[in-house]
């Protein structure tokens, strides 16, 4: 699961303030786009990945999804990361951490925590820009 902290300042939460009630639909246009960046990139790294078996890859590449956003406390979040089973029953989770991380018998092949980084500043950019944008709708509206 791809995990990453944006802090805001003083000027970001004056923005959320001024937008009341409808901070809600900019802050999860920003995440959303935010978790597309990062999970087009982690799906750059499935394909990257040496074949160990069709099920691995085709599991992995299907199950790949960005969760719907979350709010909890006034914190909200979008998770990107893998559901579900392969073709043998084994959950996409489990199988994507293994490969990440590899066992006693398989070798890692890091694929999730590299496109993480290689994202991060795309992502935190369109976050932005789809929060700035979101903005604009709300106070011309």
């Amino acid at each position: 699961m791809a995990k990453f902290k944006v802090k805001t300042g003083a000027e970001f939460a004056n923005k959320i303030y001024a937008l009341g009630k409808d901070a809600k639909t900019a802050i999860e246009s920003a995440l959303t786009g935010g978790a597309a960046i990062v999970k087009e990139e982690i799906d750059r790294g499935i394909h990257g990945l040496p074949e160990v078996t069709g099920v691995t890859k085709r599991g992995l590449e299907t199950s790949l999804g960005i969760s719907p956003v979350g709010e909890r406390d006034g914190v909200y979040d979008v998770k990107v990361g893998f559901k579900g089973y392969n073709e043998r029953g084994v959950p996409n989770a489990m199988i994507a951490r293994i490969m990440e991380s590899g066992t006693s018998k398989t070798p890692k092949h890091p694929f999730v925590e590299p496109a993480r980084r290689r994202s991060a500043n795309a992502a935190v950019a369109a976050m932005q820009e789809a929060f700035d944008r979101e903005c604009e709708k709300i106070m011309k509206g």
